[in-house]
């Protein structure tokens, strides 16, 4: 009886050595793990896991292959919806929440096919990591690997995918806008008053769809090394002015009157100049969507010590209290936002614009003396200090004595 319990622990122990997670450990610490393992198998379609539910096991896949699905939800009204971001073929892990703490599976797992998985008790394997510092420390190591690689792998898909139907959605859209500019410009006839309007609108709707869809590509190439590849030296006052001429058509729809106050003379500073004209432009356009009808937008700046200082300021409704510590956060859209469009990204790509540049983007509600809220206000501090790409390798140079 022994021995063949030996026997089996001893073949478990070398399907064990095959996967990702423990190929480097030693033949000892496979049989002490495999004592906690027993085979389990599950039906294409079957849950294997459930998001938010406890994490009780690590499955090594054997045979199969299992799907990792994440819930997505689009603005805090729209339906949440799993999405496949990740497949798990034989000799991979899935279940790393049951290593890692606070022990919550963070995606929903499906078998896609039938599949035969070596499952590890969970308590039973943390306790002999925690027991076993040096095999505690090889398994923590893989397990940082392949998260790594599972992650960039997820993003790098993501980006691809949202690259190609990006250019797949904008062709049709660049299109259609010519078109309309074209007829708005009289070159296909005479157009009415009431015509002009129809078609000016038309026009706001495609530019806004551009919009979102470039926010959906920019969330996912929205990383600091890559913004801050593009710092060069650039005025920011004509950035302004950009700005405000790309929220033009939209503010006229509304008579809404944009007053800028800007400070007596514009210097050179070094940013990204794509990126901090878009954080005005979302900044700009968020501003009078939400502002009523014939109110004003003022676009304000001015230098103080170390910052240069733009800030927007409108008359809408203001921000719930309760959403204020979220406002930055991707997808998340105001309580009091209403069927307005939107996906909630430009707030949340205007702060990563803003940490890649070292500096600041607050909000605040604006409240009159008897306690009523008047509107919001945005303010970016975007730091006099930064250095462009050329700046920093001769900086390197020099202190390397290069």
């Amino acid at each position: 009886m022994e021995n063949k319990l030996t026997l089996s622990l001893s073949v478990i122990a070398d399907r064990l050595s095959k996967s990702e997670l423990f190929n480097t450990l030693a033949k000892s610490d496979l049989l002490k793990i495999a004592a906690f393992c027993t085979e389990e198998t599950y039906q294409d379609g079957q849950n294997v896991f459930i998001e938010g539910e406890p994490a009780t096991k690590l499955l090594v896949v054997e045979r199969g292959k299992l799907a990792i699905e994440k819930k997505i939800q689009l603005g805090r009204h729209s339906t949440p919806r799993n999405a496949t971001i990740a497949y798990v073929c034989p000799n991979q892990v899935v279940g790393f929440s049951t290593i890692a703490s606070p022990h919550f599976i963070s995606a929903t797992i499906i078998a896609v096919e039938p599949t035969r998985v070596l499952a590890i008790e969970g308590q039973k394997i943390r306790d002999y990591l925690s027991s076993n510092t040096e095999t505690g420390y090889l398994v923590l190591g893989s397990l940082t690997k392949l998260i790594r690689g599972r992650y960039q792998s997820a993003t790098d898909t993501l980006t691809y995918f949202l690259s190609i139907v990006s250019h797949e959605l904008r062709t049709p859209l660049a299109a259609i806008e010519n078109y309309l500019q074209t007829i708005l410009g009289g070159f296909a006839g005479e157009l009415n008053p009431k015509q002009e309007r129809m078609l000016n609108r038309c026009v706001l709707r495609v530019i806004d769809l551009s919009a979102l869809i470039s926010d959906v590509v920019d969330l996912a190439r929205m990383r600091p090394e890559q913004i801050q590849a593009d710092f060069v030296w650039f005025d920011p006052g004509e950035v302004g002015s950009e700005s405000i001429e790309d929220a033009r058509l939209a503010a006229t729809e509304k008579s809404i009157h944009l007053k800028i106050e800007p400070p007596a003379e514009f210097k050179p500073i070094v940013g990204s100049r794509r990126r901090m004209r878009q954080v005005f432009s979302n900044l700009l356009h968020n501003a009078i969507k939400f502002s009523p009808a014939e109110s004003t937008v003022f676009f304000r700046a001015w230098y103080e010590e170390e910052n240069l200082i733009f800030e927007v300021e409108d008359s809408g409704p203001g921000i719930p209290p309760e959403d204020l510590p979220f406002i930055f956060t991707d997808f998340f859209r105001a309580s009091n936002v209403g069927e307005s469009p939107g996906a909630g990204l430009g707030l949340s790509i205007a702060k990563k614009i803003m940490d890649a540049h070292q500096g600041e983007i607050r909000v605040k509600n604006l409240v009159s003396d008897d306690g009523k809220v008047t509107g919001s206000r945005f303010t970016v501090y975007i730091p006099l200090n930064l250095h462009t790409p050329e700046m920093r390798r001769r900086e390197w140079n020099s202190e390397a004595g290069l």
